[in-house]
């Protein structure tokens, strides 16, 4: 019996629905590996902004309470962040105490008024509450007095030795507790700064990018672009503002990640309210 193979026609056809299946095929996988990828970047992105959030809001509770300036941009000039009315800061900087010090009992915090010179600049601190094998570069610190209801008032350079602070130069006015102030801090997208006058080149630095500035001395004319160190936050910010609430500080970080082959980026943002 002579065998009878496909027509033409039939060929055609099979080859057409074999396409139209390979076709809807595809279409499934790339939305499958869209959800995926969604789901990741979701996954990635909620992680990472709540890890900078924690690490931010940790720092900033160290800070000398009123010592904390905002910019609205690159150009402008920085002023305390509890006198500007726009809620929509782009860079921050403040004051961060030496907190791990006072916590392991290497100063007191407090002035004995006492046995100071109100005269001279010299301050004696509560007995051997300062050990100054702790403080290396000691003349990089500063002392802040608590001021009024220890929002901080102004800073002095400051030298310590065993027991006492000599400062640069005599205070108006002693307060008996102080902060001793080792580096500032500062926040900034790469786009809202000018990268090309960053001193720190150890990393590559990127428009989108995240940064903290740390170890600078703005009580010795250093500033944090210039003459700080720098380690990036996260390379997919998408935007990065500071405003106050009855008050208390606020900030807004904002992740943002594109995805191949989908037209929106996706984008997640985190808050937190540092008091």
């Amino acid at each position: 019996m002579k065998k009878q193979g496909f027509t033409m026609v039939e060929m055609i056809v099979v080859i057409v629905i074999i396409g139209i299946l390979s076709a809807g095929t595809f279409i499934s996988l790339k939305h499958l590996y869209q959800r995926v990828a969604k789901s990741k970047a979701l996954s990635e992105l909620s992680f990472d902004s709540q890890l900078i959030v924690d690490q931010v809001a940790a720092l900033l509770y160290d800070r000398v309470p009123k010592k904390v300036w905002g910019y609205i941009n690159k150009d402008s000039n920085k002023t305390s962040i509890y006198e500007i009315e726009d809620n929509s800061l782009k860079i921050l900087e403040w004051y961060g105490t030496a907190n791990e010090y006072l916590k392991a009992g290497y100063y007191s915090g407090f002035v004995d008024m006492d046995a100071s010179d109100r005269n001279t600049s010299r301050l004696k601190t509560f007995s051997n509450a300062i050990s100054i094998d702790k403080f290396q570069n000691s003349a990089k610190f500063a002392l802040v007095f608590a001021g009024t209801f220890d929002e901080g008032a102004d800073e002095y350079n400051a030298t310590i030795n065993t027991n006492d602070i000599n400062l640069s130069i005599r205070p108006n006015e002693i307060y008996e507790k102080y902060y001793i102030v080792d580096s500032a801090y500062s926040i900034a997208r790469g786009k809202d700064i000018n990268i090309s006058t960053c001193s720190d080149n150890s990393q590559k630095m990127y428009e989108n990018g995240l940064y903290l500035f740390y170890n600078y001395h703005p009580w010795r004319g250093e500033k944090f672009c210039q003459d700080g160190n720098v380690t990036i936050l996260s390379k997919e910010s998408k935007g990065f503002e500071v405003g106050l609430i009855n008050d208390s500080m606020y900030f807004n970080i904002t992740l943002s990640r594109h995805i191949k082959g989908m037209d929106n980026n996706i984008t997640i943002s985190k808050q937190k309210v540092v008091f």
